[in-house]
């Protein structure tokens, strides 16, 4: 969970601190080939999130922007291999949107607490 304190010189600062949340399934399937769609819409109250690759073909996850395969000087996307899970330990959690980007009919599995 987010937690909201005031640092000794009055700023406000957020925490971050394992609880009890209980996770949301937001799992789904590739709808089109190269297309982006959300996997999780953004939540400022997200603490948490996890994404597993459960189809035949690698998938393209981004949390700053669409995900796309390639972008020349931008923001580029995750790749995360058939049966790979992402993010890795200590990753920044992002609150923003993240999209997803595959093969149609490919499915993932993705939560949030």
């Amino acid at each position: 969970m987010q937690l909201k304190v005031l640092d000794g010189n009055a700023v406000l600062q957020t925490l971050l601190a394992k609880g009890l949340e209980a996770p949301v399934d937001h799992s789904g399937i590739i709808a089109a080939t190269g297309v982006a769609q959300v996997a999780l819409a953004a939540n400022l109250t997200r603490s948490g999130w996890f994404f597993q690759n459960v189809g035949a073909s690698p998938m393209r996850l981004n949390d700053v922007a669409a995900a796309t395969a390639a972008v020349v000087g931008g923001n580029g996307s995750f790749v995360v291999a058939p049966g790979a899970t992402f993010p890795p330990d200590n990753f920044p959690i992002s609150t923003a949107a993240i999209s997803v980007m595959g093969t149609i009919n490919d499915t993932f599995v993705i939560r949030e607490w």
